[in-house]
């Protein structure tokens, strides 16, 4: 069963299954659609055809306006190895018709049902931004909830002295940019922290060995905005992942120092390593000519990380919500 069997027409436009041809349109319509949310990876067509790599058979579906050309698509993704989640990624112009989104969300929930009954106590999940009220409206009829809320920061780095960052430090911690962590063998210790530190976070973000060798392969993994803090016996006591993020079309195309992941072990917290760490990243998307750093946060973070990231000058410029359907059987 495919997400779309036929042509569905909303208006003169139409929702059609996407082929591998299509990856380059997609990539034309990231890099020149103006009101989409910023995304981690290029808009390439081999970034593209990776992430979309995951998705269920005939899961993906373009949607193309009345003269053919491509202004949205959507995908249903297959879980991790055991895990019971199923993401679905929605992406639509903002010119869109308004009820297009609903027979996109539509068919997305169908395939979901279908997938689900083989899967025990699997789940959709959904990361929308808070504008994109169509598509919202959409999926809260068909009984989604919203089990989440995070905020995109930015921070400027004109005003950073590269001099100073580089001279950043703390006693007895020493930072280790991607090649090092590798070459020492430090990359299980990177990944077992990285697990650990997620586990209390939202949603299914802890790296297993598999979804970790996925990860830090893929096309999105920056090693440039990558690295770790060693304490003075070789240690991994805390650590950034990064990637680009790419924000705005044409002259307004904004590229930042994304930190996806960030962590310090449980017994080196509140020491001034997590700060150590971003001042590091800075240094590297100044050396790398990137004039923005940014990152994600989830609000009810626990930890209260948006504090920090407040007062080291990341302002939120973008909201989302996770939004969540439960499958059968449960």
């Amino acid at each position: 069963m495919s997400l779309t069997d036929h042509r569905r027409r909303v208006d003169t436009w139409q929702l059609t299954p996407a082929t591998s041809h299509d990856h380059p349109l997609i990539a034309d319509f990231l890099a020149t659609t103006d009101g989409l949310a910023g995304r981690k990876f290029a808009a390439d067509s081999r970034d593209v055809a990776e992430q979309l790599s995951g998705a269920y058979p005939d899961a993906v579906t373009v949607v193309r306006d009345g003269t053919g050309r491509i202004r949205g698509y959507a995908a249903l993704h297959q879980p991790h190895g055991l895990q019971p989640e199923i993401v679905a990624d929605v992406v639509l112009d903002p010119d869109a018709p308004p009820n297009l989104a609903d027979g996109v969300v539509e068919d997305l929930v169908a395939r979901f049902r279908t997938e689900s009954a083989a899967i025990p106590g699997s789940f959709l999940r959904t990361f929308i931004g808070d504008a994109q009220t169509p598509v919202i409206d959409a999926l809260t009829r068909r009984g989604a909830v919203r089990e989440g809320q995070f905020i995109r920061t930015r921070k400027p780095l004109g005003d950073e002295d590269p001099a100073a960052l580089a001279a950043a430090s703390r006693d007895g911690i020493t930072v280790v940019r991607w090649p090092e962590v590798i070459s020492r063998g430090l990359g299980e210790q990177v990944r077992r922290l990285q697990y650990d530190t997620f586990l209390e976070h939202f949603g299914n973000m802890s790296k297993t060995p598999e979804a970790w060798q996925h990860h830090i392969h893929s096309r999105l993994f920056a090693p440039d905005f990558s690295i770790a803090a060693l304490d003075d016996r070789g240690d991994v006591v805390g650590y950034v992942l990064g990637s680009v993020y790419t924000a705005g079309t044409g002259t307004s195309e904004e590229r930042s120092a994304h930190t996806d992941y960030i962590g310090v072990r449980a017994d080196q917290r509140r020491s001034g390593i997590a700060e150590l760490l971003l001042r590091k990243i800075w240094l590297a998307a100044l050396s790398r000519g990137l004039t923005v750093a940014s990152l994600g946060t989830d609000i009810h973070n626990r930890s209260n990380a948006h504090l920090l990231y407040a007062r080291l000058g990341y302002v939120a410029v973008e909201f989302q919500s996770a939004y969540r359907i439960e499958g059968y059987p449960q």
